[in-house]
């Protein structure tokens, strides 16, 4: 009888105990044309006291070859791209990114960034034909946004 008493008090417990639910992070929504050597920063507004999920989408765009270097502060990647990561644009390419990812409770610093770093540098060697950098990108769009 002790036993089910127990159990049945803990059972109680449970369902008069809150289901505890974060609120999800959201990206500040935005669009940047970026020049060489420029970045576009995407703030996230997230929890202070405790770890929520982000659930967010970037399309990065480029007229010709361009590198970027995925950044971010407070943001543990699930999905591509993982910070430090280099993303190289063919010319015309664009490419969509659906970020997954767990933000660590902060003080409102946290944040996504890319970083145009310039145009891929092609192997050459004596004796090639090397005309990639006339193929590199003069700007690259980035456009981010939260998914519902």
């Amino acid at each position: 009888m002790r036993i089910g008493s127990i159990v049945l008090f803990g059972g109680l417990l449970l369902t008069a105990m809150p289901a505890f639910s974060a609120e999800p992070a959201k990206l500040e929504a935005g669009e940047h044309v970026l020049k060489k050597g420029e970045t576009a920063e995407f703030k996230i507004a997230s929890s202070a006291a405790t770890s929520s999920e982000l659930h967010a989408w970037c399309e990065v765009a480029a007229g010709g070859n361009a590198s970027l270097m995925f950044d971010g502060d407070h943001y543990i990647p699930l999905s591509e791209p993982t910070v430090g990561d280099t993303i190289s644009l063919a010319a015309g390419e664009n490419r969509r990114y659906e970020l997954e990812g767990t933000v660590e409770a902060n003080k409102g610093d946290a944040y996504i960034a890319f970083a145009f770093t310039g145009a891929p540098t092609s192997m050459c060697f004596p004796g090639m034909q090397c005309d990639g950098a006339a193929a590199g990108a003069q700007e690259v769009k980035v456009a981010c946004g939260n998914n519902k």
